[in-house]
C-alpha cells in the first residue's frame, strides 16, 4: 500500500473532518495524545471533538464554495497551511501549522487575523503565487530567510534589506513591516522550507504585548520576492496550558 505523505494526510483532514465534519474520522487521523496550541480550543481529541460539535451545530451550506487553502507548505513532519476563510460573516487570514507521527496530527499550532473590509488594489493578504518551485532548494531559502532574521529584519535599514529582498518585491502584509524599523524582540519558533517557500513562526515581544506571527516567504534569485503576514496576540489566559508556541 502507498504511502501517504504529510502534506496529503492534512489536506484529508480539512476536506472529510473540517469541512464534512465527519467526526468518525477523527480516530483515523488525530493521534490519542494530540497536543493543541490553538488558544481557544481545549487540548487533546476531545477538544478537537468539542470544536466540531460546535462547527456542526452552526447552520450549514447547502454547498461547498471554493477551498479555503491558498498554499501549503510541507518539510519532514511539519504541515503548514495558509487560507482565507470565510466564517461568520467574516474574512479572516489563517495559518495553521501541524507536526505529524506516525501518519497522524500529534500538535498543532495557528495564528489568524482579520482581512480588512477594503483592500484596495490587486494584492491582498491571501493572494499572489501559490504554486511552489520544486527546483529551488529549500536549504538555500531556509538559510537566506534565516540570515534576513538575524541581519535585517526590523533594522529599518536598506542597505541591509537590499541584500535580501527584491526591490520589486511583493508584499501581502498590510502593514508593511518587512523594511520598517521595529522597537520589538523576533524569537523564531521554527522555520519550514519547501522549494521556494519559507513559513516562519515567529514570537513577537513589544512593550505592549506578545503575538503570535507566521511570516510567509517567496525566494527567487537568492531574494526575498514576495511576502504574505497572520499575526495574532497571545491572549492572557487560553483553554489548556500549552502556549501558543
Amino acid at each position: 500500500m502507498e504511502t501517504k505523505s504529510n502534506k496529503t494526510i492534512v489536506l484529508e483532514c480539512y476536506r472529510k473532518i473540517i469541512r464534512d465534519l465527519d467526526l468518525s474520522l477523527v480516530d483515523e487521523y488525530i493521534r490519542e495524545d494530540y497536543i493543541q496550541h490553538s488558544p481557544t480550543v481545549k487540548d487533546g481529541k476531545a477538544g478537537i471533538l468539542e470544536m466540531l460539535h460546535f462547527l456542526k451545530s452552526l447552520p450549514q451550506p447547502k454547498e461547498h464554495g471554493p477551498s479555503p487553502i491558498i498554499r501549503t507548505i510541507a518539510e519532514g513532519n511539519m504541515v503548514a497551511v495558509h487560507l482565507d476563510v470565510q466564517f461568520m460573516g467574516k474574512r479572516v487570514a489563517v495559518v495553521d501549522l501541524f507536526r505529524l507521527q506516525e501518519g497522524k496530527i500529534a500538535e498543532h499550532w495557528d495564528a489568524s487575523m482579520m482581512q480588512p473590509e477594503k483592500q484596495d488594489g490587486l494584492i491582498i493578504i491571501t493572494n499572489g503565487t501559490a504554486e511552489i518551485d520544486q527546483k529551488i532548494d529549500p536549504s538555500v531559502s531556509k538559510k537566506l530567510v534565516n540570515e534576513f532574521y538575524q541581519i535585517a529584519f526590523g533594522k529599518g535599514d536598506p542597505i541591509l534589506a537590499d541584500r535580501y529582498v527584491a526591490k520589486n518585491y511583493l508584499d501581502h502584509d498590510p502593514d508593511g513591516r518587512l523594511l520598517k524599523g521595529l522597537d520589538y524582540l523576533v524569537k523564531i519558533h521554527r522555520l519550514i522550507a519547501e522549494g521556494d517557500f519559507v513559513v516562519a513562526q515567529c514570537e513577537l515581544i513589544s512593550a505592549t504585548g506578545r503575538y503570535a506571527s507566521y511570516d510567509i516567504f517567496r525566494i527567487a534569485g537568492d531574494k526575498i520576492v514576495e511576502h504574505w503576514c497572520v499575526e495574532q496576540e497571545v491572549p492572557q489566559t487560553m483553554a489548556h496550558n500549552n502556549g501558543m508556541f
